[in-house]
């Protein structure tokens, strides 16, 4: 089910090289500059991801691999990319973000800041 970081981020370079929309390309772009940035950090170790059909889905590690909270990372159509928090089955109860591709970095430190969700995000 979880992936290896290099293999997600190659995958997703391979879908945005295939993408003939402009605006989804961008996004996915900004997938790939995310999954980049998690593989080369401190987190990547503590971090399950996988790609669900295109979307980039991240867990901490050690969590119940069919349940628990999911962050699902999303390139839009419209060029934005989506950050949702599925910790319940109600859409409307999920915590939810968009952001242009070139935010998607900052929006997930603020995602981590905010949530608490990785306790490895602090230096010891």
């Amino acid at each position: 089910m979880t992936e290896d970081w290099a293999a997600i981020v190659a995958q997703l370079r391979r879908l945005r090289q295939c993408d003939v929309e402009p605006l989804l390309a961008q996004a996915r772009g900004g997938l790939e500059r995310l999954a980049e940035h998690i593989a080369g950090g401190p987190l990547a170790g503590g971090l399950s991801a996988w790609l669900s059909m295109n979307d980039l889905c991240i867990r901490q590690s050690g969590a119940h691999p069919f349940g628990g909270p999911v962050l699902r990372v999303t390139a839009l159509p419209s060029g934005m990319v989506e950050f949702r928090y599925e910790d319940t089955a109600v859409r409307a109860r999920q915590w939810s973000r968009e952001v242009p591709p070139e935010a998607v970095v900052g929006r997930w430190s603020a995602f981590l800041d905010q949530l608490r969700w990785v306790q490895a995000a602090s230096p010891p």
